[in-house]
């Protein structure tokens, strides 16, 4: 009998240990995928933390020349007393096939590009002639004055402000086919950025629309 008790007594022993066994492979690669998953996000967190470094920041000579849809940066123009200061946000590109709100086409262009674009004043007020006189399509400059023209008003007038605090979305256009492209702010004097447009982001616009 005592030798019964011990036989079972020595398989307990042994379940035991094969299960104690089998939880500690299974702890040690759950521990293994967490660490990896973290490894990973951390990774990409570096990554993004790096490709907005310093677009909060405003700084005349500074350059941000890998943007993409979506970003917003922060841009200085020298001033007279004190650096004009905004965030500029690309918030879409649209393609207007032929015409724009009944605006021919220009000889030797198929359409206009239109951006959709958020401004948002940082102080001190600063006007959209001098937000825009800057703005480029390869040698291509957006005129504020031709805005109304194409039925665009929200950034028409050359002389009208941003306020610090105000904050204004709207639509500005330019002569240009649909394809690659790059906008940019090439100022001598103001903060460069460029956003880098592929012809598959391109959504078509819509008449009317500002």
């Amino acid at each position: 009998m005592r030798k019964r008790y011990l036989g079972i007594l020595l398989v307990l022993a042994l379940f035991v240990a094969g299960c104690g066994k089998n939880n500690t492979g299974e702890t040690n690669a759950a521990n293994e995928e967490s660490a990896a998953n973290e490894e990973n996000t951390t990774s990409k967190e570096d990554t993004k933390s790096e490709n907005n470094a310093g677009k909060d920041k405003f700084d005349v000579g500074a350059e941000f020349l890998d943007l993409r849809i979506g970003d917003t940066v922060c841009v200085a123009v020298s001033g007279v007393e004190e650096p004009y200061q905004f965030k500029f946000t690309l918030n879409a590109v649209e393609y207007a096939d032929g015409e724009i709100n009944g605006y021919p086409a220009e000889s030797g262009t198929e359409g206009a590009i239109v951006l959709d674009v958020t401004l948002e004043g940082v102080g001190p007020d600063v006007s959209y002639g001098i937000i825009f006189s800057q703005t480029y399509i390869g040698r291509h400059q957006f005129y504020t004055e031709d805005q109304a023209d194409y039925g665009l008003s929200t950034f028409s007038n050359p002389d009208e402000t941003i306020s610090k605090g105000e904050k204004i979305t709207g639509r500005i256009a330019i002569m240009w086919g649909k394809e690659d492209f790059v906008v940019e702010q090439s100022g001598v004097t103001s903060t460069k950025f460029a956003y880098t447009v592929q012809e598959s982001e391109i959504k078509d616009y819509v008449s009317g629309e500002q």
